[in-house]
């Protein structure tokens, strides 16, 4: 039961992280380039395989402006670009995130 619900965190954390790409209208190749993170990895995350580490996710932070509390909790508020608030907040009403 437990390692279900961490599947499901694992999960949500890379659909947050392939949000936040999206976003930013770069693909997979780009984005691993500019933030610094290598590409398998990266698909790993946003696939939801492996769970993003603090420093990789710092160095998303930086270079898309989101915080921690955005990656790892889902928590938008003050924390998240405004283009990437409004997408969050369009999905919701579609409810799908």
């Amino acid at each position: 039961m437990l390692a279900d619900v961490m599947a499901d965190d694992i999960q949500e954390i890379g659909d947050r992280l392939r949000l936040t790409r999206e976003v930013k209208k770069l693909n997979q190749a780009t984005w691993c380039k500019l933030v610094g993170i290598e590409q398998q990895a990266w698909n790993n995350y946003e696939r939801g395989r492996k769970r993003i580490s603090i420093d990789q996710a710092l160095k998303v932070c930086r270079f898309a402006g989101v915080t921690l509390d955005w990656i790892y909790r889902g928590v938008p508020s003050g924390g998240i670009p405004i283009e990437l608030a409004m997408e969050v907040q369009a999905r919701e009403k579609r409810g799908r995130r």
